[in-house]
C-alpha cells in the first residue's frame, strides 16, 4: 500500500512590501486584494501546523497542487523553496504550479527554477529527445506532463499555470502537452501501474466560473476519458470536490482539496489537506482508494481526522 498526502493552495507568502515598481501591472490587484482581505484568511501559521501535522502521518509521497505564492514576486519564490523543503525532499514531493504561481509572465530562472527538483521527472521517465514546454518567458525544464514512478504509484504532473490577463485566473494545458498525456497514460497503464494525475485547475467545469477555468479543459477531459487514469487530484477551487470521470479504465474519482492555509470566515472552506491509501484491488477495479482527511481546528489549533476513512468513488 502507498500512502500518497494531497495538499493545495497553501498562499504561504507575504507580498504585502512589494516593491512599487513590481506592481505596475496585473500584480497591483492581487497586492491589494491580499492587504485587504487575503492575508486575514490565509495564515503562514496554519500552513506551518499542516506541514507539522503531516509529519506525523505515514505518507509515503506528497502531492502539492500549486499556488504557493500569491503575486509571483521573486521574493515569494525564495519562501516558497523554504516552504517545500519544510515539506520534505525533492524526490519526496511532486509539485505541479498553480495560477498564483504565474501571476505574469516571469523568466524561469528568476522563479520557478527555485522550485525545480520539485517539478521534475524521474530521470528514467523522460523520453529520450522529448522538447521541453515553451511556458512563460523561457522553456519548462522538462517535457511535459512531468512523470514520477513511486511503488506500484505513478505520479503524472499537468502544468496549467500560465500568465493571464487582469481579473482572469484561468489555466491551459496545451496541444503539445494532451497529446503526449494520452501517450503516458497508456503507457503507464501497460505497465500496470496506478495512475494519479495532478493538475492545479479543475478538470470538471461543474463549480469553477469561466474566468477561472482551464480553457481547455473539456480536451484534457476527453484525454483521460480515452486513456485511462485511476485518480485525478486538483486545487484551485478552495473547497472539497468529489466528481466522477468515465474512462476506459470505468468511472475514476476526481478530487479538489481545500486550501491548506484557509481560516476565515467560511467554514466550508477551513484548511484540509488529503491522504490517500492506495492499494491493488481484489475485485473489479484496478485500485482500491481510501480516503482521509485531515482539518485545521481553530480550537486545537492543529489539523485532525476529519469524518473518518472514505472508500473512493
Amino acid at each position: 500500500m502507498i500512502t500518497l498526502a494531497h495538499l493545495s493552495d497553501l498562499h504561504a507568502t507575504d507580498p504585502s512590501d512589494a516593491p512599487f515598481a513590481s506592481l505596475l501591472n496585473k500584480r497591483f490587484f492581487g497586492w491589494l486584494s491580499w492587504r485587504l482581505r487575503r492575508s486575514r484568511r490565509y495564515r503562514r501559521e496554519v500552513a506551518e501546523a499542516l506541514i507539522a501535522d503531516l509529519k506525523g502521518q505515514t505518507a509515503d509521497h506528497v502531492a502539492l497542487t500549486g499556488d504557493l505564492t500569491n503575486i509571483s514576486l521573486p521574493d515569494e519564490f525564495e519562501v516558497g523553496a523554504k516552504i517545500l523543503d519544510a515539506i520534505g525532499p525533492p524526490a519526496d514531493v511532486t509539485l505541479v504550479p498553480g495560477n498564483h504561481d504565474a501571476y505574469v509572465a516571469t523568466r524561469f530562472d528568476a522563479g520557478w527554477k527555485l522550485w525545480a527538483d520539485y517539478l521534475a521527472s524521474d530521470p528514467a521517465e523522460v523520453p529520450e529527445g522529448a522538447a521541453v514546454e515553451p511556458l512563460h518567458r523561457e522553456a519548462f525544464p522538462e517535457p511535459l506532463p512531468t512523470v514520477r514512478v513511486r511503488g506500484q504509484v505513478a505520479i503524472v504532473g499537468v502544468c496549467t499555470a500560465v500568465a493571464t490577463l487582469p481579473f482572469m485566473a484561468s489555466g491551459r494545458v496545451g496541444r503539445v502537452q494532451l497529446e503526449r498525456l494520452r501517450e503516458v497514460l497508456e503507457s503507464l497503464r501497460e505497465r500496470g501501474l496506478c495512475r494519479v494525475v495532478l493538475v492545479h485547475h479543475p478538470v470538471v467545469d461543474a463549480h469553477v466560473s469561466p474566468r477561472r477555468r482551464c480553457f481547455d479543459s473539456k480536451a484534457l477531459r476527453a484525454v483521460i476519458a480515452g486513456a485511462g487514469a485511476d485518480l485525478v487530484l486538483h486545487g484551485h477551487n478552495h473547497r472539497s470536490e468529489f466528481h466522477r470521470l468515465s474512462t476506459v479504465d470505468g468511472e475514476i474519482p476526481v478530487v479538489g482539496v481545500r486550501s491548506g492555509s484557509y481560516a476565515g470566515p467560511n467554514e466550508k472552506k477551513t484548511a484540509q489537506y488529503h491522504l490517500y491509501e492506495i492499494e491493488p484491488s481484489s475485485g473489479e477495479r484496478r485500485f482500491d482508494v481510501t480516503l482521509r482527511v485531515r482539518e485545521w481546528s481553530p480550537h486545537s489549533r492543529e489539523f485532525e481526522e476529519h469524518d473518518g476513512p472514505r472508500a473512493l468513488p
